[in-house]
């Protein structure tokens, strides 16, 4: 079963100008054995592609607002991997001017309707 999905992070800001410097793609590959999500994070200045260790990153631990900037400055990316006997679901931010990369903790997080 493979089941992605990609947050547009790649899309022109406010007014449809300036790109951001950084984009975030993630995507699972699941069989019926076996679950994997992968992640790679484009430099959209330079074209350097890196792959995303998610057991690396750092994790939220609360909100994750982290103050006021330009609307566009985050994005969110997450991707669902999926054997028959277990399922996991994972939601990275990515700063999109400096390519800070956050494992958000969905447990951890506010929710809609309050």
């Amino acid at each position: 079963m493979l089941l992605g999905v990609l947050l547009g992070a790649g899309c022109p800001g406010p007014g449809g100008g300036e790109r951001p410097a950084f984009e975030l793609s993630c995507h699972s590959a699941s069989t019926a054995t076996s679950r994997q999500v992968h992640c790679v994070r484009t430099d959209t200045r330079s074209g350097d592609v890196l792959r995303v260790d998610l057991a690396r990153l750092p994790q939220s631990n609360g909100p994750t607002a982290s103050g006021q900037g330009p609307a566009g400055r985050f994005h969110t990316a997450c991707a669902t991997a999926a054997s028959s006997e277990q399922a996991d679901f994972y939601c990275v931010r990515l700063n999109t001017d400096t390519g800070e990369l956050l494992l958000l903790n969905l447990g951890k997080l506010g929710q809609l309707p309050q």
